[in-house]
Formats: structure tokens, C-alpha cells, sequence
């Protein structure tokens, strides 16, 4: 007689086949062990609870369909939790300048190590964040630092006990999606194509999915993590809202999130150049904050930019700025009115004129590319402060480009050459060596 499951099916082809493919691969390296008893959908005991788990056995679970989430049902030896949370944020607070300082600025140091130490994970969140630290070590150490960057917002802000630990459990698990998501797509030197680059838009909504159905994760924080890719001018995905429609956590873990990856790839004053720069995009009080946090110096820089680098990133703004005073016009043609709510275009010229109000603002004269290289060359910090500004605008026509083809379903009807000469301006360039 077989012992009797849970009433709940869970099919494991609702599984991504990549976060199993991570947890198998953990399972290779170090011990599994079955949290509870392990049940068939149709009620038969596969293992009982304590057991250890070879390879072997443990793929095979993964072959069937299950009473519950495989991730609910197992432990990994030596997992993450709460503690180990707080001591490894310890341990960047010791070592990373730059972590140190945001800490020092809050008043209290040692409050984000306290939260992170206090939080109640369930435990298929403990078992995914195992799974992340062991096969997605990157995903994992981002997660960390957005958190530690997410505290340091809250309390500089005033939020309450609750909403700091609401926010940490957001800022800890905001990216449980990107375990769906094949890991070749997202590996640093990969070139992401456009198909491919809908598996990492939908990824807010898969983790959310995640968190939501896990019993014990505060709704709060799920809230959070759906929206923290949201910007305040309505740019962001996945819904596109605008200021206050963007809960309150999601527009501190947004900054958050884009600080920590603005900080490993490049430094402090491209990180104050682009808070300075993208009000319009993110939350000002929450900019605010961080600005207060980092304060960012010359000093800070992590190299010194090569004028060749700059002159490049000049003319291409100032190709851009050329050729949308040629292809405005085939886009007002295409839609009349082009300011009525509903436009299909009605984001691109509000992204376009926010791109030129950003080259205004660093005084930028398209025109005489060359003269402005030649101020900025006798001083080294309006040189660092002129590259800050060039970078963000790159990324800034990057992130138009990735828009456009996440509403290319609204544009269908429209003309294809205005929208492809646009995107070939739109397109990065390749900086030559020094």
C-alpha cells in the first residue's frame, strides 16, 4: 500500500529545463538530500525524507511528474540561508571600499548584516539561491550587492522595519527568472540577439511568478520584484508603467539594481553621471539618496578615458542627432496625430527628446564634435566627466533600441525604413584600442 501524497500535481515540465539542468549539475558536486518525502502525482513514495540523493536518483526525479516542486523537496548540503547571508554581506562591507562607504553614510553600518540575518526565506527560495550561488555565482553575487545597495536606499530614506525587510527579500531573489533563462544568453561576452532578448524581458514576471506561488514570501516583496525593471517615464518592462503606478520598493530596488551593475563593470563617476542624467527615468528621492551614498569624486575613476574613445562616442551622437532630423519627419508621416496618447510612435519622440535634452545638458554642440574634445583635453576631470556623459548616451540609444523591439507588435502596421534606419543609428559602437 502506497502512503499517500499531497492533493496538489506539479508537473515538472513547468520547470525550466535550465534551472533543473543547474540543480542537476549542483546535485553532481555535492550532496542532496530530501527535506520531506518525495511523491509521484499519482501518490507513490519515490523517497523518503532524510534519504541522500545520488545523480542518478536524482535526475530520475526530475523525469517525474511530482506532487510538488522538486526544489520544495529537497536540501543541498551546505545551503544558503539567512546566516550565511549576513555574513558574506559582512564580509563585502569589510573588503569592498565602495560597499563601506555607502554603509558608513547610513548611519548604521551594521543594519543591512542585522536585516539580512533576520529574514525568513522559505525554503524553496533557500534551495534556489544554493542552486544560483553554486551554478549562477555571478546572478548570486549581484543579488548580494543590489540588496546591500537596496538596504543603504531604505534607510537613507526613512522606510520602515518592514518595508527594509520586504525590500531585502526582493532585492535577494529579484533575479530567480534569469535560472530560466539559458545560461549561454546571458554570459558576458555574448552579443544578445533580439530574439533572444525576450527570454531576459520576460524574466521580472517569471521570477515573480516564482515568488508568488511560494508559500511564506511576503507579497510585498513579489510586488517588488515584478515591477524593479519599471522606469519612471514609462521605458521599462514588462508593463511600462510611469511614477507613482511603480510601487515604491520596486523604484528603490530599480536603482539599486542598476547601481551594482554600474559599479562592477565600470566605477563611481559613471555611476553619478548616470544618476545625474536619468531622473526622468528613475525615482529622483531614491537618485538622491545614492548620489549622497557614493559621493562620487575624479578620484574614484577606475581608469582614465582615451580621447580617441571619446571623439568616436562624439560622432556618433552626433550621426544619431543628423539623422533623426531626417527621419522625424517619416515618423510624423506615419502617425497623425503623433502626440495622442495612443500613437504607437508617441515613446519615441519622447525618448528622442529626452536623448537630446541629455546632450543639451552636457552642453554637447553636434556640430563641433572636435572643439568640445578640445576643451575637455587640457583637464582630466571634465575629460573623465565628458566620457561619464558619452557612456550614459550610449547606453541610453541601447536601451531606445531594446524598446523598440520589445513594442515592435504595436508597430507592425507602420513603415519599416524610417524604424530600421533608426535602429542602425541606434546600434553600439565598436571602440577601437587607444
Amino acid at each position: 500500500m502506497h502512503a499517500t501524497a499531497p492533493s496538489q500535481d506539479y508537473a515538472p515540465t513547468s520547470e525550466s529545463p535550465h534551472y533543473i539542468a543547474a540543480a542537476l549539475q549542483m546535485g553532481a558536486a555535492r550532496d542532496v538530500i530530501a527535506h520531506r518525502d518525495i511523491f509521484s502525482a499519482n501518490g507513490i513514495k519515490l523517497v523518503a525524507k532524510g534519504s541522500r540523493l545520488t545523480p542518478t536518483q536524482f535526475e530520475r526525479l526530475t523525469q517525474h511528474k511530482l506532487s510538488a516542486p522538486l526544489d520544495h523537496m529537497i536540501d543541498s548540503e551546505d545551503p544558503v540561508d539567512a546566516q550565511y547571508l549576513a555574513t558574506a554581506a559582512a564580509r563585502i562591507l569589510a573588503h569592498e571600499p565602495v560597499y563601506a562607504r555607502m554603509a558608513a553614510h547610513t548611519g548604521d553600518a551594521l543594519a543591512v548584516k542585522h536585516g539580512l540575518a533576520s529574514l525568513k526565506l522559505p525554503h524553496p527560495a533557500l534551495m534556489r539561491l544554493t542552486v544560483m550561488r553554486e551554478k549562477r555565482g555571478q546572478s548570486f553575487e549581484h543579488s548580494l550587492r543590489a540588496a546591500l545597495i537596496a538596504h543603504a536606499l531604505a534607510q537613507r530614506l526613512g522606510l520602515s522595519i518592514a518595508e527594509r525587510y520586504h525590500l531585502l527579500m526582493a532585492a535577494i531573489c529579484h533575479d530567480f527568472g534569469e535560472m530560466h533563462t539559458d545560461p549561454a544568453i546571458l554570459a558576458v561576452d555574448h552579443a544578445i540577439a533580439a530574439a533572444e532578448r525576450n527570454f531576459v524581458h520576460v524574466h521580472p514576471v517569471t521570477s515573480y511568478v516564482l515568488l508568488h506561488d511560494m508559500p511564506g514570501f511576503p507579497p510585498q516583496a513579489a510586488q517588488a520584484v515584478l515591477h524593479h525593471h519599471e522606469r519612471q517615464d514609462g521605458s521599462g518592462y514588462p508593463h511600462a508603467l510611469r511614477a507613482q503606478r511603480i510601487p515604491l520598493l520596486s523604484r528603490l530596488l530599480a536603482v539599486a539594481d542598476v547601481a551594482e551593475s554600474v559599479i562592477r563593470r565600470h566605477d563611481l563617476p559613471r555611476l553619478d553621471v548616470l544618476l545625474r542624467l536619468n531622473l526622468a527615468r528613475f525615482d529622483a528621492r531614491t537618485v538622491g539618496a545614492l548620489r549622497d551614498l557614493i559621493h562620487a569624486t575624479p578620484d574614484d575613476a577606475a581608469s582614465r578615458p582615451h580621447e580617441h574613445g571619446v571623439m568616436t562616442q562624439l560622432l556618433h551622437i552626433a550621426d544619431l542627432l543628423q539623422a533623426w532630423s531626417v527621419l522625424r519627419s517619416s515618423f510624423e508621416a506615419a502617425v497623425a496625430p503623433r502626440d495622442t496618447a495612443d500613437s504607437p510612435l508617441a515613446f519615441l519622440f519622447e525618448r528622442m527628446a529626452s536623448i537630446r535634452g541629455v546632450v543639451l545638458q552636457a552642453g554637447f554642440d553636434p556640430d563641433h564634435a572636435d572643439s568640445m574634445l578640445e576643451i575637455a583635453r587640457g583637464d582630466p576631470g571634465l575629460l573623465l566627466e565628458l566620457r561619464g556623459y558619452l557612456d550614459e548616451l550610449d547606453w541610453l540609444l541601447q536601451d531606445l533600441a531594446h524598446e523598440i523591439e520589445r513594442r515592435a507588435p504595436q508597430m507592425a502596421g507602420l513603415p519599416h525604413m524610417p524604424i530600421d534606419g533608426l535602429l542602425l543609428h541606434l546600434q553600439p559602437i565598436q571602440h577601437s584600442p587607444a
